[in-house]
């Protein structure tokens, strides 16, 4: 009984300090053109790693490229570009050289994303091993603006919870600044804290975000700073300074010319049938080099010898864990695009309205895997579909309604969305009769959670909208 409760132990351990694993689920979170990017860094950088049509190597060549960096003073990693495409000592397959020249090319050197921009803050700080797991676990989940998209106490495990306050707090000092919230008023209000805003200067600048900015935005200044209990001069001072912040921090990031969408997938009717393909062809077939490998075989014992061996077992480790890591990532967003095509068939033939209710903790429990692993797989990736390139957690979504009428909250903002445009031109509907108009359709939604939608739709209320 002892030793099982060692053995369990040690297993757990590895699991939360394991490098291996930590990496597995950054490469899980990245959107397919950084991917592109990270495996491009790699070939170049670890001779290891070998593409379809790269040509020939010998020992001869690591040691004069050695010797050649050691002169420059170079890093001792061997590449060769001059190489590739080479077909002297060999034969040449012209088709894979073709896919790795496409790769290489479209392999596309972006800019840094927020989510690289906020892991290597967190890499920066002092933490625990369980407290920089908790880090990446909200990080991974944040959307594009730095927002979380659900209860982050939602994503973690029970043991994780203790960590959960310190870490957030943590992230929510990095730049930029209103990381963390989740949404656009718990952001603003966050960096004013920042800026050292506090007392009843905080509370009325908290009181203005969450419940006065249409007024102000109407015009209605005088009215406001009444109900502030506060002077027109003082009111106009704070909302000054609060036009000075950013309610998306994440923007710069997210759409920078820089930014480029690549599908993971694609789901269209063929025929009547929905056809599901991975984009395979944006992704190249990564393989250890076994010429390179066997330079690591009869080397003798001088010390030299020894120090080549290292450097080649040690590229070959690391080119294994990128195979395995790009493989588990890959083949999990497959099975997850079986999920969804299966409980989303409406939605791929009849378009955003027929989204059903599908919480990523069902797709989890389907794949014997935790939710936040369903999480990392659906950050930043996208489906090509008859209804254009959408993001794949576009097709997760809680259910509203009454038991029995209920439709997903996604197909219950679109229908909104849709509600509104048809009534464009007249009278703007209010958020009560946008209300029955849905109820109309066989959708129980309250106004209140109409307003709230419409919100998270980016749409004014009706006194802001006024007749279009």
């Amino acid at each position: 009984m002892n030793i099982s409760n060692s053995l369990s132990l040690a297993q757990k351990q590895q699991l939360k300090l394991s490098p291996q694993l930590l990496q597995s689920f950054e490469l899980m979170a990245l959107p397919l053109a950084e991917l592109q990017a990270r495996i491009k860094a790699e070939i170049e950088a670890n001779p290891a790693l070998e593409l379809p049509g790269m040509g020939e190597i010998s020992y001869e060549n690591y040691a004069e490229n050695a010797r050649v960096r050691e002169q420059k003073g170079q890093d001792d990693t061997y590449s060769d570009s001059s190489s590739y495409g080479s077909d002297e000592g060999g034969s040449y397959d012209f088709e894979a050289s073709d896919r790795q020249q496409k790769f290489m090319e479209n392999a596309l050197s972006t800019e840094e994303t927020l989510q690289e921009h906020l892991l290597s803050q967190l890499g920066c700080e002092q933490l625990t091993d369980q407290e920089y797991e908790v880090g990446l676990v909200f990080i991974t989940n944040f959307d594009a603006n730095g927002f979380f998209t659900q209860d982050p106490q939602s994503l973690l495990k029970t043991e994780q919870l203790p960590y959960s306050e310190k870490v957030l707090d943590v992230i929510q000092r990095f730049e930029p600044l209103g990381v963390g919230a989740r949404n656009w008023r718990e952001s603003l209000i966050l960096q004013a804290k920042a800026k050292k805003i506090t007392g009843n200067d905080l509370a009325i600048l908290t009181s203005l975000v969450n419940d006065k900015l249409e007024l102000m935005r109407a015009n209605k200044q005088q009215l406001v700073a009444k109900q502030l209990g506060i002077e027109l001069e003082e009111l106009e001072s704070i909302y000054s300074f609060l036009k000075t912040l950013t309610p998306y921090p994440g923007q710069s990031f997210a759409n920078g010319p820089e930014a480029f969408v690549i599908p993971d997938l694609s789901i269209h009717q063929v025929e009547g049938n929905l056809v599901m393909k991975m984009n395979n062809s944006s992704l190249p077939d990564l393989t250890i080099n076994a010429e390179f490998e066997s330079l690591a075989q009869d080397l003798g014992n001088s010390r030299e010898a020894k120090e080549t061996q290292s450097y080649i077992q040690h590229h070959i480790k690391s080119a294994n864990d990128l195979i395995f890591q790009v493989r588990i990532r890959n083949q999990t967003l497959y099975r997850v695009g079986e999920i969804l095509m299966d409980y989303q068939r409406e939605f791929f033939y009849n378009g955003p309205q027929y989204l059903r209710p599908l919480t990523q903790k069902t797709v989890a429990d389907i794949l014997g895997v935790h939710e936040t692993t369903i999480s990392r797989i659906s950050t930043a990736k996208y489906i090509d579909t008859d209804w254009g390139i959408i993001a794949v957690k576009k097709l997760f979504s809680n259910a509203v309604g009454d038991e029995g009428e209920e439709i997903s909250k996604n197909a219950a903002k679109e229908t909104i969305r849709q509600i509104i445009q048809e009534h464009q031109g007249t009278k703007a509907l209010s958020d009560q009769k946008i209300s029955d108009l849905l109820k109309e359709r066989g959708i129980s939604v309250a106004r209140r959670t109409v307003a709230k939608y419409r919100n998270e739709l980016n749409i004014d209320p009706s006194f802001i909208r006024g007749t279009n």
